[in-house]
């Protein structure tokens, strides 16, 4: 927030601009984002260790949040912002972080990475389904504004959500996988290999004619 000299006070000789600077030169400040990230941050259940028995801590969690700060600073549209979330890695183009070529869509994808686990679970099995259930309430009540988690049980009395579409969102979390990419190269590395795939392409009727074989359709 404003420190109390830098407070929007009324003045009636002030014109309407010294307001409109005022509030610009807030949101363009970089604290907005630290700021407003924290709430997002706290419907993601940001944490940077499991918070269970040993607290393990998790691989490189401080990426998302700095990803969520940057996106906030640069006004992302919310549209954009929830498609990176969910689908991240598939986006064509990514958004590019200005002045890089830095992945910054894939990086949305971390808050699935995010949430408690237990070390060494006694039943795997179960822990496995706490660990999706767990993914499937952040999603929908955050992306959706529904809590869907009791679908686990039963359909639901009041809003058309059955169990089914319940196990059908496990479905989708659950054949999900699950790595850390290099975000910061994987544009530049997939640029190279289209760039070789044209010039092998290209080479490859001399090669034939070369050889003396014949290029047909497989």
């Amino acid at each position: 927030p404003p420190r109390p000299e830098d407070a929007l006070k009324p003045d009636p000789e002030a014109g309407p601009e010294m307001r409109e600077q005022a509030v610009d030169r807030l949101l363009a400040s970089p604290h907005f984002g630290e700021r407003w990230a924290r709430h997002w941050m706290d419907l993601m259940r940001y944490a940077e260790s499991r918070g269970h028995e040993s607290d393990f801590a998790i691989a490189n969690a401080w990426q998302y949040r700095d990803y969520l700060v940057r996106a906030f600073n640069q006004d992302v549209p919310y549209d954009r912002f929830l498609q990176e979330h969910l689908a991240g890695d598939l986006l064509a183009p990514p958004r590019l972080r200005p002045g890089t070529e830095s992945n910054e869509s894939v990086l949305g994808t971390g808050w699935a990475f995010l949430g408690e686990e237990v070390h060494s679970p006694v039943d795997i099995r179960q822990d496995e389904c706490d660990r999706i259930d767990n993914k499937i309430d952040v999603f929908t009540k955050s992306f959706l504004g529904l809590t869907v988690a009791c679908a686990r049980c039963h359909d639901h009395k009041f809003d058309p959500i059955r169990s089914q579409d319940y196990y059908a969102l496990s479905g989708f979390i659950l054949s999900s996988g699950y790595r850390q990419v290099r975000f910061e190269s994987m544009e530049n590395n997939r640029r190279m290999a289209r760039q070789l795939a044209e010039m092998r392409d290209a080479r490859m009727p001399a090669l034939a004619r070369r050889a003396g074989v014949a290029l047909r359709p497989a």
